[in-house]
């Protein structure tokens, strides 16, 4: 009978993801005696609400912390939707394998539930809209929080994400992102 060998390639893709979900599980871990969290899927959902400029720029910036590119897209024009497209598209050109794993990846480290803090509410000319303020979630088990700014344009009786601005984050990274880009 004739052996079978499995591509190295395919063993050190497979052994790398196998690695990726468990820092995420491992570093997801409540530290000490926390008891852990209830989790609801229902109230993790992502929700696209574009019915006033405060709501889409949340639903914009969930969207993209979660990477769901075709959610971003559809309350989005001009830069923003410009930017999510090239994410798009370089998320499309991963292997089908990476892919996978970068989507679940993401989805399991942004399940937390996401709040925009504004502290600015511009109305510009046009009924459009500039806010700022900061987004806040847990990032594997620690808060995160980021200044971000959006301009917001009517679209119908919608409103859509003209532009965001990512600024500064005020808390550390967790360990597994130190020296890379965070979300």
């Amino acid at each position: 009978m004739a052996e079978r060998r499995i591509p190295a390639p395919l063993v050190l893709a497979a052994a790398s993801a196998m690695l990726a979900v468990a820092a995420v599980v491992f570093f997801g871990l409540p530290e000490g005696d926390a008891a852990p969290e209830e989790v609801s899927t229902d109230a993790n959902a992502l929700r696209l609400d574009d019915s006033s400029p405060e709501l889409v720029s949340q639903s914009f910036y969930d969207a993209w912390r979660r990477r769901r590119w075709n959610e971003a897209l559809t309350i989005s024009t001009g830069a923003a939707r410009r930017a999510a497209l090239e994410k798009k598209e370089r998320d499309d050109a991963m292997p089908r394998e990476e892919r996978i794993v970068a989507e679940r990846t993401w989805d399991a480290l942004s399940r937390a539930p996401l709040s925009l803090l504004l502290d600015e509410v511009e109305m510009l000319e046009g009924d459009r809209y500039r806010l700022e303020g900061v987004a806040e979630y847990q990032l594997v088990g620690q808060p995160y929080r980021r200044r971000v700014t959006f301009h917001v344009a009517p679209e119908g009786d919608a409103y859509r994400v003209s532009e965001m601005e990512l600024g500064e984050v005020l808390t550390d990274l967790p360990a597994i992102f130190r020296g890379a880009d965070g979300p």
